[in-house]
């Protein structure tokens, strides 16, 4: 299959997806997903290459699920779509959410050697393993971002942020009391919340 028959099949799979969603919204007044349907469109626009329907998707994403954490390939995808639409610091923020969903995510894409992170890792999503999971959505990365998603891995404000978010899951691997486990993890999202989508 040559890349514009994948880039086509993933268009059309994105629209079957945005417009059953919008079916059952208009039907039930909600969207019922325990799924993760309604990652799907995102996803696919963005490997389909089409930036101006991405760039309609994740808005309406965001509306209907405000409060959606999201899913590492999804916030990949709305990363890379902000990237593409030149909107520089929703990107990084969506780029820093992405990286730190999963650890693993973008030194894969990159080319750089993973190795087990010593740490807890809270659900299957942000193992080295969920890699094998969505291969085929990875390998429909554009290339023409790799750089971009390598420049931003490198610089000092990701990097920090790997490194607290490290410290704090190594910590909560082998703290057991309720109490300090939560202090833990309120230290962590109030430092994330400062500087997630910060430069330095």
């Amino acid at each position: 299959m040559t890349s514009t028959e994948k880039q086509k099949r993933y268009r059309d799979r994105a629209n079957r997806n945005w417009r059953a969603l919008r079916k059952e919204q208009q039907q039930f007044g909600a969207i019922s997903d325990g799924g993760g349907k309604r990652y799907l469109a995102g996803i696919y626009y963005v490997l389909a290459g089409e930036t101006e329907k991405s760039s309609t998707y994740f808005p309406w994403f965001e509306s209907e699920f405000p409060d959606d954490v999201g899913e590492p390939v999804f916030l990949l995808c709305w990363a890379i779509a902000a990237h593409e639409s030149g909107t520089v610091e929703d990107a990084r923020y969506r780029f820093h959410l992405a990286m730190l969903s999963n650890l693993y995510l973008i030194p894969h894409l990159i080319g750089e050697p993973i190795e087990k992170i010593d740490m807890w890792h809270s659900s299957n999503r942000d193992c080295a393993e969920y890699l094998f999971e969505v291969e085929e959505w990875l390998n429909g990365i554009p290339p023409e971002v790799i750089p971009w998603l390598k420049a931003e891995y490198e610089m000092k404000g990701a990097a920090q942020l790997r490194w607290e978010y490290v410290k704090t899951y190594h910590a909560l691997q082998s703290e057991k009391e309720v109490g300090e486990r939560r202090r833990l993890l309120r230290s962590w999202y109030e430092y994330a919340e400062q500087r997630v989508g910060k430069n330095g």
